[in-house]
């Protein structure tokens, strides 16, 4: 019940309304003669949403009249849902992300047991994940896809991506008396307005964080979860800042050992930005003859939106 409090709360966190911006709006949606009726608000976090209903909505959606808009009210603005006759505008990050993955199953199994994925909320946080299952094959690839999928269903229902967490490891824990499984899990959360993030670990292999030619190594020492029951203080946590040309490299401890790395360092210090997709590829089907493990690498490059 606590959890679903907390998620509740942030999905509803209060909307202030923006008297000086709806004047404005008001002001242009006139003189453009669209019938159309509009309020501004600002969330908890100052960011700009835009709420429009009236038959002359859908002229606001079209990318010129997205400009306009954004210039009368000072900050880009993007749609977020359009029905007939209403339509949501938000503000838009001004930070972006690239992304590319690729994955190796170990030799002789028919799945991996690595999982992984990319998402974005309406709030403009961007989350990375990667898990590895225990071993290979089809039961490492349960617990991996398994703790995925709740972990982005937790996080997309506005729950504190350590209280997801933590929820996790119970679950995997509790599960794991009678199936004995548990997975590693790399979450990377990152605000897309500010460059701000956290970078949160259970028993996960080294990430990788890019900045000019510098990069940074970034291991810790919890336990996978579903080993760790409800211990909080178990879980890694790092807190980054990213800047435009800046990139981050996750990837499961197939692609290379935790105590060698210093060519995967050297291949990512050497890395242009160009093409996330081609170097996680190139690092998973690196050495094949020697691939005895999953290999999963995620590589995102952060731009400055245009």
């Amino acid at each position: 019940s606590d959890l679903l409090g907390e998620a509740a709360a942030e999905l509803s966190r209060e909307l202030t309304p923006d008297p000086a911006g709806e004047r404005r709006l008001r002001q242009r949606l006139r003189e453009l003669q669209l019938d159309a009726q509009a309020s501004v608000w600002r969330d908890g976090r100052g960011l700009l949403r835009v709420e429009a209903e009236g038959l002359g909505c859908a002229a606001l959606t079209r990318p010129s009249r997205l400009k306009d808009l954004s210039q009368v009210l000072g900050v880009p603005l993007r749609v977020e849902l359009e029905e007939e006759g209403a339509v949501s505008l938000i503000q838009q990050e001004p930070l972006m992300a690239l992304a590319g993955v690729a994955a190796r199953r170990k030799s002789g199994e028919t799945v991996s047991g690595d999982a992984g994925t990319y998402f974005k909320r309406p709030d403009g946080k961007l989350y990375l994940l990667l898990c590895d299952g225990m071993g290979s094959g089809p039961d490492a690839n349960r617990e991996s896809t398994l703790a995925v999928r709740l972990l982005e269903q937790l996080i997309q229902a506005g729950v504190d991506a350590r209280r997801a967490l933590t929820t996790l490891s119970s679950a995997l824990a509790l599960r794991g008396e009678e199936t004995g499984g548990f997975t590693t899990v790399d979450l990377l959360q990152l605000d897309l307005f500010t460059g701000e993030g956290e970078l949160y670990k259970l028993g996960a292999a080294p990430t990788y964080i890019k900045k000019g030619k510098d990069v940074q190594r970034l291991t810790g020492k919890s336990l996978p979860a579903g080993l760790a029951e409800g211990e909080t203080s178990a879980l890694d946590q790092f807190s980054i800042r990213l800047s435009p040309g800046d990139c981050v490299l996750m990837a499961s401890d197939g692609v290379a050992d935790r105590l060698e790395d210093g060519w995967l360092r050297e291949r990512f210090a050497k890395f242009d930005g160009q093409s996330p997709k081609d170097l996680a590829r190139e690092l998973v089907t690196r050495d094949l003859k020697g691939a005895t493990d999953d290999r999963t690498a995620l590589v995102v490059r952060i731009d400055r939106r245009t």
